[in-house]
């Protein structure tokens, strides 16, 4: 899986601060029950109770094996739900099977697990750490050059749009929709009525103003009565109309910062509880083709 940036956020989020071990499982028990840290004794008499470990943002470690005594390291992300981390202290430890599992950290109910030969050692969060939060793209001002920025101004088509067709859910043009369905319709298994409805993902313009004003326009139905535009305005159904074409809210934000497009989605957005930014990057790709819409769409410069 590609730790993009919402995963490497949460994941350090979940691993910096204290923690210490919580309980041993033995492999070659019987029952491999959860041993508490305090009465799982080596042959000389000591616990686990003085292992312990600090994370800290910059991706460094402390281990302390007991007190007064304590090992420096580096850590990584490694997996959504996986870390590794290196001491210095390890250098002299052949690489091979204890090494690597000694070095892996597996998220597992909360806790954070490494395995020393048939022993599986069981992590849990004493103490949250500092992390850094970074502004929201909302809460920052484009610098000079960036409001100089003006390669994204223009109105925009829908080139494809991602849907179910040909059997698979990905981006397609109107024109490869439009040929499945055919298709899909001579052999009985759709009707030619639905087409279309799935059309419409096309009927979509967005516009991108010189002073930074994000509109999506939609077409108008047909044959609709001007008094009855007229009606939707005044109501504050639509928030605009121009070209045969409506827009139902008022227009969004655009910005550059650092030398990138961004958006205001005006969505409300939540993860495990935590609000999360409605900006979203404007990215465009090879094709010259403008991700759109949470990526549901790409879009065309007319």
């Amino acid at each position: 899986m590609e730790l993009n940036e919402m995963i490497l956020k949460d994941g350090i989020k979940f691993i910096v601060g204290k923690w210490q071990v919580d309980y041993i499982v033995n492999a070659f028990s019987n029952d491999l029950a959860h041993i508490p840290a305090a009465e799982f004794k080596s042959e000389d008499g000591r616990t686990f109770e003085d292992l312990k470990f600090e994370f800290f943002e910059d991706h460094t470690v402390k281990v302390q094996a007991e007190a007064g005594k304590d090992f420096a390291g580096t850590w990584e992300q490694t997996g959504m739900l996986d870390y590794r981390y290196k001491l210095e202290a390890f250098g002299d430890i052949p690489d091979g099977f204890f090494k690597d599992a000694a070095e892996k950290l597996d998220v597992v109910d909360g806790h954070l697990v490494f395995a020393i030969g048939f022993l599986a050692v069981a992590l849990k969060k004493t103490e949250d750490g500092h992390v850094t939060e970074e502004p929201d793209i909302g809460d920052v001002a484009p610098g000079e050059e960036d409001l100089k920025m003006d390669g994204i101004v223009g109105e925009y088509e829908v080139a494809k749009a991602k849907t179910f067709a040909c059997g698979k859910f990905e981006f397609f043009t109107k024109e490869e929709i439009t040929e499945d369905f055919n298709k899909r319709v001579a052999a009985g298994e759709a009707d030619p009525d639905e087409l279309a409805d799935t059309l419409q993902l096309f009927g979509m313009a967005v516009e991108f103003t010189a002073d930074h004003k994000v509109v999506e326009w939609m077409m108008l139905p047909p044959d609709i009565p001007e008094d009855a535009i007229k009606e939707a305005l005044e109501a504050g159904e639509i928030a605009g109309v121009k070209d045969g074409m409506f827009t139902r809210t008022a227009p969004r934000e655009w910005k550059a910062v650092d030398g990138k497009y961004y958006y205001n989605t005006g969505e409300h957005r939540e993860m495990f509880g935590e609000e999360q930014s409605p900006w979203d990057e404007l990215v465009f790709d090879d094709d010259g083709l403008l991700s759109f819409g949470s990526g549901m769409f790409m879009l065309r410069k007319k």
